[in-house]
């Protein structure tokens, strides 16, 4: 099991990671975007939503080997092949479809 120290602080890094895109695409600085209000910054972005779920591979490797299926994660310019998780791994570049 990941210790829960390495996943502290997953959804802020992600969050963060888009305001630097939003920011970087507005052609400013993610410091300058931090400072605009809330109310303000919404010209500058949409809203950001951030799920982090952490899979237990093992255990989804069993569960699909045992029904026979497939497993695929998708979402946020990533996707997996089905059946590809393995332990502790992040994909560093996107997977065309």
């Amino acid at each position: 099991m990941r210790s829960r120290l390495k996943n502290a602080g997953s959804a802020r890094r992600l969050v963060k990671a888009a305001l630097q895109e939003a920011a970087k695409k507005r052609e400013m600085r993610y410091s300058d975007l931090k400072k605009i209000d809330r109310g303000v910054r919404r010209h500058f972005h949409d809203d950001i939503t951030v799920v982090v779920v952490f899979l237990d591979s093992h255990l989804v490797s069993r569960a699909s080997s045992v029904r026979g299926g497939n497993v695929s994660v998708k979402g946020g310019g990533i996707s997996l092949p089905p059946n590809s998780l393995a332990p502790y791994t992040t994909p560093t570049e996107p997977v065309t479809t």
